[in-house]
């Protein structure tokens, strides 16, 4: 069985006064694990590297890794690993490392990369990978607060909320709560409180 994760998970270890902190996120494609990454790299613009891989696909067909200045084969592909042995997909893993002033050797690179991957796997809530819909939905801002009680309710992600006139949010549903949040919408639609559409992933 594949799985991924509920939401973003870290964990941080130190090795010869190198610090590596791990950051799981659960993506959807390419383009989402991209902006993380910009995001991310930006953030953590400070670091001496920022690694990463990422998978998805229901057979982790979707596979990418990056040393980032590292030795070929010490980063990316070790957090690639863990991904793999731990039967993750649609989840994008970054390594932070600051540099301690101590070289760890090829060996230790390898084992500190994939030691802290693992760890912040072992921190997050892993969920079975499964198919998703996304929907764009329009409401008033009355009706704002009900809506995202419900969507608590039903584990259901909010992907990008623009606030204007109305409120539009853009939805990521699990496949095995659609049909109920897709009726619950329907009778919301139906009494004029909101305007929904669908795509799906």
């Amino acid at each position: 069985m594949i799985y991924s994760i509920e939401a973003p998970a870290e964990a941080r270890i130190k090795t010869q006064r190198s610090e590596f902190i791990a950051f799981l996120y659960p993506i959807s494609d390419v383009s989402e694990a991209q902006e993380l990454l910009r995001n991310h790299q930006l953030s953590y613009a400070n670091a001496t590297h920022n690694c990463y891989a990422y998978l998805l696909g229901f057979a982790q067909e979707t596979q990418y890794y990056s040393d980032a200045g590292e030795p070929s084969g010490t980063a990316g592909k070790p957090i690639l690993n863990a991904l793999l042995r731990n039967n993750l997909s649609g989840v994008l893993a970054i390594v932070t490392r600051y540099y301690g002033g101590i070289k760890l050797g090829v060996k230790g690179l390898i084992e500190a990369y994939g030691e802290t991957t693992t760890l912040a796997i072992q921190q997050a809530s892993l969920i079975q990978y499964s198919l998703y819909f996304e929907l764009d939905l329009e409401t008033d801002y009355f009706f704002l607060d009900i809506l995202r009680h419900k969507m608590q309710e039903y584990k259901i992600m909010e992907l990008e909320v623009i606030y204007t006139d109305k409120v539009k949010l853009t939805l990521k549903v699990p496949e095995a709560q659609y049909l109920p949040f897709i009726e619950y919408l329907d009778a919301q639609q139906a009494s004029g409180r909101l305007t929904y559409f669908q795509e799906v992933k």
